[in-house]
């Protein structure tokens, strides 16, 4: 019986460990199921089954140490039933991926599953929960520096504050910096989804600046989202029902409907009930209601009022409702608009309180018309309900200025307790740096004491240092001498030109006619111009080789002082008549503004010089996430790397270009940490590229 039993065995454990084998892959399919159907995810009823059902069966596989699978699994099934509008299972689903991750400390997969219940909590009523949960994420964004994904905690944020506090300049805040840290991740995916939710965070940044009745802001983030379009029903829908929102406010009633036609066509291909497609008719029947074209704006509304029944929300057939009522007022048939006030009344007052005050107020001028005795009522309904919106809207300005104050002064506890950790550590090391003194000190004097020979060779070395010391000074003076040397060959030359052209016309006034005495004239203010720039950037050059001067750094607003550069160096460009193509970005960066401007100018006077007659510069300026580049481009004579190398390496100039000039460029942006980049595009094109550091 024994020996039957030690022959079982292997068998047993043979079959465990393929049993074990088989499990783990299983896991590994129902995994990349899971993040397959995320990742192309439609929002179709049928993919949030199969996204359940595959979780489902993860977990069903998952053992209680495999703590990153069943994050991954209840976090596909929380969406499954987040997107059904079950939020009771999504929420336990979201929990239980919420401390899957934790158990594992994995702190970027556990800012999804909270984004999420930030906003389920809001749509069960459990505030309280709400707000735990959106500190928790605000935490871990202000003590993580390395996260991945720190866009969609800055995004969760912004919802948060738009749609539960009402705190649009906070959630605005929040959204632009959720779009700043999600477009490297859209500019560099593959991923539907990322491409998609950067997209979403551009339409709420777009969303907020509406409620702001700022549009043309808004459309500034809308054309962001148009790249993305095409990938995903739900935001192609919700993009142009914001195009159309945003149209109907600037009154342009051509792109407004451009941009309602391509809403009806995404909905007739995929059919269901969109909210957008009563809202857009909603507001094009607005747009031709002001431009009294009733016609027009009845057919909006019917339209509105078809799809709305479909859905039969509500705050959908309300809004319908409330429009027929301002129709039938703009048509003064007072009593059907009354009649419609009134179905729109309950659901109105429920769902958007300055709509209800907006109905309110033609509910009344409606009732005066047709001197109906509950005007008066009405109209106290009215003055008593915009008296608690100010009210109301005075207490969350108050509110969210109390936020930002607190969010500020936390801020300033971190700093402050960073500054006495800074401080106590300085004074530990001094510290330690005193006693190691003290004994070096100690170790010396003995040195000393035991052996006086040390002292004789101490001296020799000095003497030494002191030798290499005169040696220096030599070189010094020589350099000074050579300075004084280049800036005299260099000045002497545009001055006797000057000269030149100013004896001639002295000689012989009337050898010229008056077209060359103006032509010659503007070669001298040229020419002095030139002259003037070409001594100032000697002497800054000739004060950086004797005395070690620093920059003074302080905000500098890039664009205008590419202006100012410009405008000086008008007449260069007048003379060869160059034209500027360029996209200059606004920004401002910490920097010397009197060094910007030396090394900008020369840039810009040698890619004058480089320039043929009727040449095109361009200038280019972009903001990048720690950097801001400028790009100088000018057609004419190429100019290499290796020639800029070459030229502030020689005494002799590159080229056409002022090497001299180049050689202040190289000296200044070293100081101000810039970093300078030549490139030749074509044989006649030259690029250059400044980069300049971000604090």
């Amino acid at each position: 019986m024994l020996a039957k039993r030690l022959t079982i065995l292997p068998l047993l454990l043979y079959f465990s460990i393929a049993l074990g084998q088989t499990n783990e892959k299983l896991l590994v399919e129902k995994k990349q199921a899971c993040e397959k159907i995320l990742a192309e995810f439609t929002g179709k009823p049928e993919s949030l089954e199969l996204l359940i059902k595959t979780g489902t069966e993860g977990l069903a596989l998952s053992s209680e140490k495999d703590h990153e699978y069943k994050f991954l699994f209840h976090q596909a099934i929380g969406t499954g039933y987040y997107y059904k509008q079950d939020f009771t299972s999504a929420s336990q689903h979201f929990e239980e991926a919420y401390s899957e991750a934790t158990k594992a400390n994995l702190v970027e997969k556990s800012i999804k599953p909270l984004g999420n219940l930030v906003l389920i909590y809001h749509y069960m009523g459990l505030q309280g929960k709400a707000d735990t949960t959106a500190q928790k994420l605000k935490q871990i964004a202000e003590t993580n520096d390395t996260l991945k994904n720190k866009s969609d905690i800055y995004y969760n944020l912004g919802v948060y504050n738009q749609q539960q506090k009402f705190y649009y300049g906070i959630a605005l805040d929040n959204f632009l910096k959720s779009v700043s840290l999600g477009k490297a991740i859209a500019d560099t995916t593959k991923t539907v989804k990322l491409k998609t939710d950067y997209a979403v965070k551009n339409m709420m940044v777009a969303d907020v600046y509406l409620f702001l009745k700022q549009p043309e802001k808004a459309l500034q983030y809308l054309e962001v989202v148009k790249p993305y379009l095409g990938l995903s029903a739900i935001v192609d829908i919700t993009a142009y029902g914001k195009f159309v929102r945003s149209y109907v406010e600037l009154d342009n009633q051509q792109e407004a409907t451009t941009y309602y036609n391509l809403l009806n066509d995404v909905i007739t291909q995929s059919p269901g009930k969109w909210s957008e497609a009563v809202s857009s008719n909603l507001e094009l029947a607005d747009l031709f209601l002001k431009k009294g074209d009733l016609k027009t704006a009845k057919f909006y509304i019917d339209k509105a009022d078809k799809q709305s029944k479909l859905d039969n929300k509500e705050i959908l057939t309300s809004s319908v409702n409330l429009s027929y009522g301002e129709y039938y007022k703009a048509m003064k048939n007072y009593p059907q608009a009354i009649n419609y006030y009134g179905i729109a009344a309950p659901g109105t007052s429920i769902y958007n309180k300055e709509q209800y005050a907006d109905l309110l107020k033609s509910l009344t001028y409606s009732e005066l018309q047709v001197g109906d005795k509950n005007a008066l009522a009405s109209f106290d309904k009215y003055t008593q309900l915009t008296d608690s919106l100010t009210q109301s809207k005075i207490s969350l300005n108050l509110a969210e200025m109390e936020a930002v104050y607190q969010n500020e002064n936390k801020q300033q506890q971190i700093v402050t307790k960073n500054i006495q950790l800074s401080t106590a550590r300085t004074q530990r090391l001094w510290l330690i740096a005193g006693i190691a003194l003290a004994a070096l000190i100690a170790i010396l004097l003995i040195i000393i004491y035991r052996n006086k020979k040390k002292t004789a060779d101490l001296l020799n070395e000095k003497n030494k240092k002191l030798a290499v010391l005169n040696t220096e000074l030599n070189e010094a003076n020589q350099t000074k001498a050579k300075l004084f040397s280049i800036i005299g060959h260099d000045l002497r030359s545009p001055i006797s030109q000057v000269y030149q052209f100013l004896k001639l016309q002295q000689l012989n006034p009337d050898a010229l006619n008056r077209e060359q005495k103006n032509e010659l004239s503007n070669k001298i203010q040229t020419a002095t111009g030139s002259l003037l720039e070409t001594m100032e950037d000697l002497l800054l050059w000739s004060k950086t080789q004797m005395n070690e001067f620093k920059p003074n750094l302080q905000p500098v607003d890039i664009a205008s002082t590419i202006e100012s550069c410009k405008q000086l160096l008008q007449l260069n460009s007048a003379a060869k008549n160059i034209t500027y193509n360029q996209k200059i970005e606004s920004s401002i960066i910490e920097t010397d503004s009197n060094f910007l401007q030396t090394i900008l100018r020369n840039l810009l006077q040698n890619a004058i010089k480089a320039s043929p007659q009727n040449g095109v510069i361009e200038i280019v300026t972009s903001s990048e996430k720690n950097s801001f580049k400028l790009h100088i481009k000018n057609e004419g004579g190429s100019f290499s790397q290796q020639q800029y190398f070459q030229s502030i390496n020689t005494d002799e100039n590159a080229g056409s270009l002022n090497g001299l000039g180049l050689k202040l460029v190289d000296e200044l942006s070293g100081k101000i940490g810039a970093t300078v980049f030549f490139k030749t595009t074509t044989e006649n094109t030259t690029w250059v590229e400044v980069l300049f550091p971000k604090e």
